[in-house]
């Protein structure tokens, strides 16, 4: 059997990705830890779970099981500065707690394009639309490709 691979599978394996994130607008948000978040309710992490297993999985017929922990999920991929829809993004909401980019209170999403991102975001209680710098609070995000690096 010969797999697909090229821009435009890679294109299409992206907005799967992206598809899957969308399905989500308007969860409810629910803190989970590890692996017991379900799909009725997801908070950060969990959203980027489902959205790349997900779209992965309906655009090549094999999951991408990303790792339940933000520290984990940043490691699994290689940061870029040229985003990509499909791409992680990650800020660091408590720049206090001393861990920049692996905190207990920072926040990722799922980059939509368009300086764009979707989110489970506890502040308004559901999944939406957010900017990359959710409105001008968090200036400098970072983005992580978790899709190349695991042959997708």
């Amino acid at each position: 059997m010969q797999v697909a691979t090229g821009p435009a599978w890679a294109a299409g394996v992206r907005a799967e990705v992206v598809n899957a994130a969308k399905a989500y607008l308007g969860t409810p948000y629910r803190l989970a830890y590890g692996w017991t978040c379900g799909r009725a309710a997801v908070d950060c992490e969990c959203l980027n779970r489902h959205a790349i297993w997900d779209g992965t999985y309906a655009a090549t017929g094999r999951g991408l099981q990303l790792n339940y922990w933000l520290q984990g999920q940043i490691n699994q991929g290689r940061r870029t500065t040229s985003p990509r829809p499909g791409d992680l993004i990650f800020w660091d909401t408590d720049p206090h707690d001393g861990i920049r980019y692996g905190g207990d209170l920072d926040h990722t999403g799922v980059y939509v394009g368009n300086n764009r991102a979707i989110d489970a975001n506890a502040y308004y209680g559901y999944v939406k639309y957010d900017s990359i710098t959710l409105g001008g609070t968090e200036p400098d995000p970072i983005f992580v490709d978790v899709l190349t690096p695991n042959g997708y």
